[in-house]
C-alpha cells in the first residue's frame, strides 16, 4: 500500500514532466454517476431508521437516477485546470410502517433530489494524445428538496466530489471517460468529453 502512495505522489509532483505538451484549453463533459452521497444517505438513514425503530418502519422500492450533470473545466497550463460541474440525483421510495406481525402498510412516498454546483479543480497528471488521466477536487452548495417538508430553512447542504482517478480516451477532439471517487458525482462516474 505504501508503494502505491508513494507512486501516485511521484506522478503528481511530476506533473508538469509527464504532461503534454501542446493541451486544448477547455473542456466539456457531460456526467453520470452511480452510488452518489445521497445514494449512500438514503440506504444509511433506511438501516437506521429500520434500526431504531425496531423494525417497523422501512422504505421499499426504491429507485435511484444517479447523479447526471455537466462539467466545464479551462487549463491554466498543461497539467491544471479550474472550472464546475453542476449536477442532479433523485431517489423515490414507498414508505412502509411493519407491524410485528410482519403486515405492511404504507406510509406514503419518499422523494428526495439534490442539485449541486461545485466549483473544481483537476490536475492532469498524464496526458497524451489518446488517453489521460488525472485527479480531481470540487467542493460547494446542493440545494436539496423533498416532498416531506415545504420549510425551506435547511435545504442547504455541502456537496463535494474527490476523483481520485480519472481516465480519458479517444481522439484529440471528444473522449469517453471514467472515474473513480467519492461524492456528488459517485463513486464510479463516466461520459463523454468535448475538447475545443
Amino acid at each position: 500500500m505504501k508503494r502505491l502512495i508513494a507512486l501516485l505522489l511521484c506522478f503528481i509532483v511530476a506533473s508538469p514532466v509527464f504532461a503534454k505538451n501542446e493541451t486544448d484549453k477547455n473542456e466539456f463533459s457531460i456526467t453520470y454517476g452511480q452510488i452518489t452521497v445521497p445514494q449512500a444517505a438514503y440506504v444509511l438513514g433506511g438501516v437506521f431508521g429500520a434500526m431504531f425503530s425496531l423494525g417497523h418502519f422501512s422504505f421499499e422500492d426504491a429507485h435511484f437516477i444517479g447523479g447526471v450533470g455537466v462539467e466545464y473545466v479551462h487549463y491554466v497550463n498543461d497539467w491544471l485546470g479550474f472550472g464546475g460541474a453542476v449536477l442532479c440525483d433523485y431517489v423515490t421510495a414507498n414508505a412502509v410502517n411493519v407491524a410485528k406481525d410482519g403486515t405492511k402498510t404504507p406510509n406514503g412516498k419518499f422523494n428526495l433530489g439534490i442539485v449541486s454546483a461545485m466549483p473544481a479543480v483537476k490536475f492532469a497528471w498524464y496526458n497524451r494524445e489518446h488517453v489521460g488521466l488525472y485527479s480531481k477536487l470540487a467542493a460547494g452548495a446542493g440545494f436539496t428538496f423533498t416532498n416531506q417538508s415545504s420549510d425551506t430553512k435547511d435545504n442547504f447542504a455541502f456537496a463535494f466530489q474527490a476523483t481520485l482517478i480519472g481516465m480519458d480516451f479517444g481522439g484529440d477532439t471528444f473522449r469517453g471517460f471514467a472515474e473513480l471517487g467519492i461524492g456528488m458525482q459517485g463513486l464510479v462516474n463516466a461520459g463523454v468529453r468535448w475538447f475545443f
